[in-house]
């Protein structure tokens, strides 16, 4: 600033002596902006700096400062301005561990000694000595205190060109040797602080030197042997105190305890509480509400306990916060808060566990092993991990199996058995890049919209955003890209909100409807075998159970018979199946049988093509489930329809049905080939 200023002096001198008068109008006008940057930079610095110390002082007893930090700061404050330890040069010592708020309660004490109005006044010189080399850090440390005093007292008696400069004086053949034998002031550090010392205190002032991050260096202990002898020799120096910061190193602890006669260590916190609080903070009664529809009957256990084992410091769990809070605001509802959560943490306070992990859920097979195999041959006696915390992060991920060899219990892992709900983790790969990536990575694939729309269905509310929703519904099953997806929620949760909250009967029928229509056969059975009950967290008085099993619904599907492709029959008898006493229900049973004979028997009193096609392919049908479903209906169906594929004779009857099996057609021989295994089958199920 001062070689600009008087740069701009000089040429506006020889510039007024060229034109002839002192000051020349076009050259302030030509200069006035730099003048003007000159003068008002300095100037809003200084404005902001008052207004900040205004707005935000630093407050010990403020209570966003933790109690810990705030304890430590009031006890550094109370001891130094102890009278018993005037003096004499006070050595404090502060221990905890990366983050924990070691700087934030030195600048609270600090601050609180800077606003006292008595004298002596303090001096703050604050060293951080991260990537200082052990060779250089005494000439470092004095330079820094050099720098601070500077602030308050004229330091140019102190000073002295830096060595290299003297050595590159010294090394050329001109006269600046002798300006470099002038220049350099060999003095030893010890007398350079009794120097300053007699200064400081000539000056009416304290200096207050905070040596912090030494322990972060790669070569910390020798480095910490260097400077432990200069901050020994500073006990005899009145109006020189300092403050070490620190981490709990077993290896400093003897030449700490020499320097440092008090100390003050901070206890490692306990966040579960705050965990609890963001969780309140970012599920509300909504949120809330949604992960119980969509979990159901599936209990996620959270993990506090486990992320505050990770969490060292309140600036891990304010870093923490920012992340999740930043995350949530995409994948809120999409993943599990505390999948989130422990994932975050890991990254950023144990990435080796991370890493594994992420190998591990990124493995397409993976066999089993035993738990203290897989730690051995996944990560290093040198990382130092509590492996019951490797253990517990992988049991919350559902990555732990137990099984019996012999007579021994062994703990293993193995990727078989996922969490079976639809936010599982690495189960669907979707959710887990999301949790990876912390953000959503596909956005079709939207377990909210998912939910929305079955919400809306079931609403009953606006019949235009009914079935605007039903169609958004049908619309994404049919999709290749997203109809899995759909299917799958449908199947785990979407059957629970059809069957206990929709209001209208006229909802169910058209998605019975819209669900036959669907224009690829094998996604229309899988819709409707979606709406198959997985549980008895069902409403028997609901509109859908009511119209289910209600004589208007044989009438309404016959109807559809048309539209009816290879499974839609088999599919409709397996949805009334789903209520049968052996699927475990506790409570009064539907007699499921009833409407399953008169959808069947609906159909043998068509005895029209269609209806014959669609009997024939059900008793032709090879799936596993077909004898278990047959046999839920009476003798007298079974030897109707017996009697009706024994009399099949129309080629109507041959065309539709080779249209239901999306064939060409077959010849007679063929077709009478294929009546004559249906008769055979129904002929067994009678004798059973």
């Amino acid at each position: 600033m001062l070689s600009v200023t008087w740069t701009i002096a000089i040429w506006l001198f020889f510039e007024s002596r060229a034109t002839g008068s002192l000051i020349s109008l076009e050259l302030v006008l030509l200069y006035l902006p730099l003048i003007a940057g000159l003068v008002f930079l300095p100037a809003l610095e200084f404005l902001k700096v008052r207004i900040t110390q205004k707005i935000t002082p630093l407050c010990i007893d403020d209570p966003k400062n933790n109690d810990s930090t705030r304890h430590i700061a009031k006890q550094i404050e109370k001891t130094l301005c102890d009278e018993k330890n005037q003096a004499k040069s006070i050595r404090i010592l502060i221990c905890g561990p990366f983050g924990v708020g070691k700087t934030t309660a030195i600048n609270l004490a600090v601050d609180k000694l800077k606003n006292k109005k008595e004298l002596p006044k303090l001096v703050h010189c604050n060293i951080d000595l991260w990537g200082i080399e052990a060779e250089s850090i005494i000439q470092y440390v004095l330079d820094e205190v050099l720098i601070a005093l500077s602030t308050e007292i004229d330091m140019c008696k102190f000073r002295s060109l830096p060595s290299h400069y003297i050595s590159a004086m010294n090394a050329g053949n001109t006269s600046s040797k002798i300006f470099a034998a002038f220049m350099h002031k060999p003095t030893s550090p010890d007398a350079l602080l009794k120097s300053l010392s007699d200064v400081i205190n000539a000056a009416n002032l304290r200096l207050l030197v905070t040596i912090q991050d030494l322990d972060r260096n790669q070569k910390a202990l020798d480095s910490l042997h260097v400077l432990a002898g200069l901050l020994d020799r500073l006990e005899g120096l009145r109006g020189i105190d300092y403050i070490f910061a620190g981490e709990n190193r077993p290896e400093f602890s003897d030449a700490l305890l020499r320097i440092c006669p008090i100390r003050f260590d901070f206890s490692k916190s306990n966040f579960i509480n705050e965990i609890k609080e963001l969780e309140n903070n970012l599920i509300d009664n909504n949120i809330q509400e949604y992960y119980q529809k969509v979990l159901l009957d599936q209990y996620v256990l959270g993990c506090p306990q486990l992320i505050n084992q990770l969490l060292s410091s309140f600036r891990a769990l304010h870093t923490l916060e920012e992340q999740i809070k930043s995350a949530w605001l995409e994948l809120r509802g999409e993943v599990l808060f505390y999948d989130l959560v422990l994932l975050q943490a890991l990254k950023n306070n144990s990435p080796v566990i991370y890493d594994v992990l992420i190998v591990l859920l990124n493995k397409k097979s993976f066999k089993s092993q035993p738990l203290t195999k897989f730690i051995a041959g996944n990560f290093s006696p040198d990382d130092n991990l509590d492996k019951e915390l490797i253990k517990a992060c992988l049991e919350h991920f559902g990555l732990i199996d137990i099984f019996i060899e012999e007579k021994s219990n062994e703990i293993c892992i193995s990727k078989d058995n996922p969490p079976n709900h639809v936010l599982s983790f690495y189960k669907y790969e979707h959710i887990s890049s999301s949790l990876i990536e912390g953000r959503l990575t596909t956005k079709k694939l939207k377990q909210r919209h998912v939910f929305e729309t079955l919400n809306k269905i079931a609403s009953g509310g606006n019949a235009t955003i009914t079935n605007q929703a039903v169609t958004d519904l049908c619309a994404a099953v049919e999709n290749d890209e997203t109809s899995s997806f759909w299917l799958e929620s449908i199947k785990h949760y979407g059957w629970h909100i059809l069957y206990n909250e929709i209001k209208d009967e006229t909802t169910v029928k058209q998605l019975f409807e819209k669900a036959i229509n669907v224009r690829s056969s094998r996604k229309s059975l899988e819709f409707l075998t979606s709406f198959i009950v997985k549980s008895e967290q069902f409403d028997p008085e609901s509109v859908f159970m009511k119209y289910l099993f209600s004589e208007r619904i044989i009438n309404d599907l016959f109807e559809q018979r048309t539209s009816f492709t290879r499974g839609t029959l088999f599919a409709l008898l397996k949805i009334y199946k789903g209520f049968s006493p052996r699927m475990g229900f506790s409570s009064e049973q539907r007699d499921y049988k009833i409407p399953m004979n008169n959808l069947i028997l609906q159909f043998i009193d068509g005895k029209d093509p269609v209806s014959k096609a669609n009997l024939l392919y059900l008793f032709l049908n090879c799936d596993d489930d077909i004898p278990d479903l047959v046999s839920a209906l009476d003798k007298a169906t079974l030897n109707k329809v017996h009697a009706l594929i024994t009399n099949i004779k129309s080629k109507n009857t041959r065309v539709i049905y080779s249209q239901i099996v999306a064939r060409p057609e077959v010849s007679d021989s063929k077709f009478e080939g294929l009546k004559n295994e249906a008769l055979q089958f129904i002929s067994r199920m009678l004798k059973l």
